[in-house]
């Protein structure tokens, strides 16, 4: 970056002091934090203050504006939008002005030495460094998962199942018809290894286990081989040793790795994906060409679309601008893409059809419009009669006035009243109906939806992460689920569960990674460190990801749910590390490099 080395001014430096602890004062004031931090604050932004005075680069600058003042709106807008509003939430005033303008301004300085920072230490890559061969680190990383994650299975046998896991197993048993609701993939991957279960003689508690250990030892494969990339690359031992702590000491990975949630496997797979377009883009496109490369990433492409019922948007876009971007190899590629993107639609709409798969409700697809009708009748909003009628035959209004909850549509979508079959066959005019009302309700749509969406955008909520064991017994035995009563684990069970709680709620600022709120900010903040350091081309890398973002807040059907998101804090190392400019060294300790990406 360049920088500046004159002098700053008297005068200057008792404005930038005084200007220091003005924001301090108001940033503290926002976060209801004690104010015994105020000078250490005010001194802390004096320093960066002092430092962003020697940048000269407007890229840096109108970046991180622009990603400041996002976030800083965004901190604002939770905080009206928060769980303690209530059925309503909180206007915009002209007070939030000053809050809003030292937020950004706090936030502006504070990213701005961080991007300073990030552009003068590059990560340097050098495959000489390497003291394992890739296929011996993947190995070894795989073991080290598995047998860090596996515990839990014991703990909570025959593993954590939920009300989904539950629905998922009557499919795969044949106890009621097959449904996409529950992508028919992860439906398909359990039968048969129940049906393995029940042929040795053993019960489906063993079934299940033996689903989540063979799910466990997948998703180890899976991020063992992040490792194995990493050292194909050339990554220092400590970006590894850290990489590896992340995944082992958090506890989300194994409690989520023996959870039965299609949500697991589509995440890691995630991973992966991201994984094999950078091999793409760092090739400039040359891996397309190897057909036995090409045939890996459709399928890999096509596993995605069919692991979670959004994944075929987030492969859509990203093949057509990989498309676009090598189409010097369109011979190739065109024919290969357009058959994942022409061939999943073809078997998930006629093809689940004939085979008398149902589709995925309608009502699961429009969660958010059904909150904002929901949120508009519960507010005595601007209905007409017309409306009002058709509504009526969805839901009666009354009962979906008492039924609306800000944070989750189930109590209205899944309300016994509640006709199905009518929305199914009225699809075109309940859109209608919607957008009719959004012109005269447009501001009580839009508090609906920052209501529905808040955890997603918003770094201060928070909600359950996890579950543990047969969260629901009577539910579990009617397929059969039957989690013994071991006395022997209930130390081991409150120990896992504490960990959880404690990370998440009593260890300030590694809390953050488990909230999907700041997760969402760190993949956004290293777009835009890729756009401040020229690698836009690199910003591929994360479409995926903020497509995730974007189908959820199209379609969530509750506020903030971890799991939903869970592919982000898999994918949280790799995204650090594409914040960071790369070198590629000839060899250890040499300050030359034969390429800057």
């Amino acid at each position: 970056m360049e920088k500046s080395n004159s002098p700053v001014s008297v005068p200057c430096g008792i404005a930038a002091a005084v200007c220091s602890v003005f924001l301090a004062a108001v940033t503290l004031c926002f976060f209801r934090a004690p104010l015994f931090l105020l000078l250490p604050a005010a001194a802390g932004l004096f320093l960066l203050l002092r430092q962003i005075s020697q940048v000269h680069n407007r890229r840096l600058f109108v970046c991180n504006a622009v990603f400041s003042l996002l976030l800083a709106i965004s901190f604002i807008a939770g905080n009206k939008a928060n769980l303690q509003s209530g059925q309503t939430m909180s206007s915009f005033l002209h007070n939030d002005l000053l809050p809003l303008a030292a937020l950004g301004a706090v936030f502006f300085i504070c990213f701005s030495c961080m991007s300073d920072f990030i552009g003068r230490h590059p990560v340097h890559l050098c495959r000489k460094r390497r003291r394992l061969s890739p296929g011996k680190m993947w190995l070894a990383s795989t073991l080290v998962l598995f047998f860090s994650w596996i515990p839990c299975l014991f703990v909570f046998y025959p593993g954590n199942i939920s009300g989904d896991s539950v629905a998922c197993i009557a499919c795969a048993l044949g106890k009621v018809p097959l449904s996409n609701q529950q992508p028919l993939l992860y439906i398909l991957l359990i039968r048969p290894v129940l049906q393995f279960a029940f042929a040795i003689g053993r019960d489906i508690n063993f079934g299940a286990a033996l689903f989540l250990t063979l799910q466990t030892a997948v998703m180890a494969v899976v991020i063992g081989y992040f490792f194995c990339w990493l050292t194909q690359k050339g990554a220092a031992p400590w970006i590894q040793i850290l990489c590896m702590a992340y995944f082992v000491l958090n506890p989300v990975f194994s409690i989520y790795a023996v959870t039965m949630w299609k949500d697991i496997l589509f995440s890691a797979f995630t991973l992966l994906y991201l994984l094999q377009l950078y091999n793409i883009l760092q090739s400039g496109g040359e891996k397309l060409q190897s057909l036995g490369y090409l045939v890996g990433f459709v399928l890999l492409n096509i596993l995605l679309c069919f692991l979670r019922n959004n994944g075929y948007y987030l492969v859509f876009v990203t093949l057509v601008i990989l498309a676009v971007l090598y189409r010097k190899y369109w011979k190739r590629v065109l024919p290969a893409f357009l058959a994942v993107l022409i061939l999943v639609p073809v078997i998930q709409g006629p093809g689940y059809k004939a085979a008398n798969v149902a589709a995925s409700p309608f009502a699961e697809s429009v969660g958010i419009p059904l909150q904002q009708i929901g949120y508009t009748v519960a507010n005595d909003g601007a209905v007409t009669v017309e409306q009002k009628a058709f509504l009526n035959q969805i839901l009666p209004l009354d009962t979906m006035k008492k039924s609306y909850r800000p944070y989750i549509v189930n109590p209205i979508k899944f309300n016994s009243a509640f006709n199905n079959n009518f929305l199914e066959s009225h699809k075109g005019e309940f859109i209608k109906v919607w957008a009719q009302m959004l012109r005269p309700n447009w501001k009580k749509y839009v508090k609906a939806y920052l209501m529905e969406t808040v955890g997603y955008w918003h770094i201060g909520t928070a909600n359950w992460i996890a579950l543990y064991g047969a969260v629901d017994p009577e539910m579990c035995r009617m397929v059969g689920i039957v989690q013994p009563d071991a006395v022997s684990f209930a130390w081991s069970r409150g120990a896992v569960k504490n960990s959880l709680d404690c990370l998440q709620k009593q260890i300030p600022v590694l809390s953050l990674i488990l909230s999907i709120g700041f997760l969402f900010w760190a993949v956004l903040y290293a777009a835009f460190q890729m756009i401040i350091q020229k690698r836009r081309k690199k910003l591929l890398l994360l479409v995926p990801l903020l497509l995730l973002w974007l189908t959820l807040m199209v379609a969530t059907p509750t506020f903030c749910e971890f799991r939903y998101m869970f592919a982000f804090s898999i994918a949280f190392p790799l995204v650090v590390l594409l914040s960071f400019p790369v070198e590629q060294r000839e060899k250890m300790n040499s300050p030359r490099h034969l390429k800057t990406e």
